[in-house]
């Protein structure tokens, strides 16, 4: 739902449970006074105001669910990032923000094979690749890498979107979709999973832009 049909449902639930309000009261009202009003037309507004009600606050908790989930996205992404600070990740992040990515990845890699089952470590890197080098494509192949390994529902559901995104950008469209199915398929259950569902509508337009429309337009529902 886009942001104008959004505050149309917000506006029809409250001015409705409002006016069904208002008309169950005054109702009520009426039959305080000998041979007025109607105690079934009482009831029947006093219901549609409370299904007004309801609409509203299930619009509102779906609200609130996509606002939350969009914040928890990159925990997500990261999945078992140490709360702690640990300073050889510091002085990566360091040294990425010092202008020299391949440092960074070194120091990362490091780290990685002391720690092999730091895995959200592997996502760092992937973006380095992508973000810092302008590398889809050793970007990708970190992400593959990283879901060969068994991880959390929401974890890999958003390393496999940001996966598919990559194929999108390298142009192996087919292996973009195969990727989103499964995620529709498999991983309905996750937020990168009902993106993926969104995508799929648009990521074999012939430019290959359906993965970054998908992105934008969930951020306007977020």
């Amino acid at each position: 739902m886009n942001r104008k049909s959004k505050t149309a449902a917000y506006f029809a639930a409250a001015t409705m449970a409002a006016l069904f309000a208002w008309l169950y009261f005054r109702q009520h009202t009426l039959l305080l006074r000998p041979g007025q009003g109607s105690k079934m037309l009482m009831f029947i507004f006093l219901g549609l105001s409370l299904l007004s009600a309801v609409a509203l606050a299930l619009l509102g908790f779906a609200d609130a669910k996509s606002f939350f989930s969009g914040r928890v996205e990159q925990w997500m992404v990261q999945g078992s990032t140490p709360t702690e600070s640990v300073p050889e990740l510091e002085e990566a992040q360091r040294v990425r923000s010092a202008g020299d990515p391949l440092e960074a990845i070194r120091l990362l890699r490091e780290y990685l094979q002391a720690h092999p089952y730091e895995l959200h470590v592997m996502s760092r890197i992937a973006e380095i690749y992508r973000y810092d080098l302008g590398n889809d494509l050793a970007a990708a192949l970190e992400y593959e890498e990283l879901l060969k390994h068994k991880l959390p529902d929401d974890q890999w559901a958003w390393a496999a979107l940001h996966l598919a995104k990559l194929y999108g950008r390298l142009n192996e469209l087919e292996k973009s979709v195969a990727l989103l199915e499964r995620l529709d398929s498999d991983f309905s259950h996750t937020v990168a999973g009902k993106r993926a569902q969104k995508a799929l509508q648009t990521v074999r337009d012939p430019e290959g832009k359906g993965l970054e429309q998908a992105d934008t337009d969930a951020e306007e529902e977020t």
